[in-house]
């Protein structure tokens, strides 16, 4: 994909902080789809192992455990402390942010 054909008109309105935002929300993609993957070759195998009787699942028990994983006890959710630790002390960003969406957009 050529990315001075498709961001050409706009890159340089974007600035360092859209620069920035483009590169992480592009990583931010990739990193997420190879995190889905491998967390649903995981699952298969579990749920592999569990059908061959090799273990025993308590679902009830790793649900209670991730729901204390994605939000805290005052509603906060991972998705917000990242996106808090990604923007913190950002003095451009809308730029960031703007650069952000086209990096998801092109990943």
């Amino acid at each position: 994909m050529d990315l001075t054909h498709l961001l050409g008109p706009i890159l340089p309105s974007l600035g360092f902080g859209g620069a920035a935002g483009l590169v992480v929300g592009y990583t931010a993609k990739k990193l997420t789809k190879l995190l889905a993957l491998l967390l649903g070759c995981a699952f298969i195998l579990l749920q592999f192992a569990a059908y061959e009787g090799f273990i025993t699942v308590h679902w009830d028990a790793v649900q209670g455990t991730a729901a204390h994983v994605w939000a805290d006890p005052h509603g906060i959710t991972l998705a917000d402390r990242l996106w808090e630790i990604v923007t913190a002390n950002l003095p451009f960003g809308s730029g960031f942010v703007a650069g952000f969406a086209i990096g998801l957009k092109v990943g």
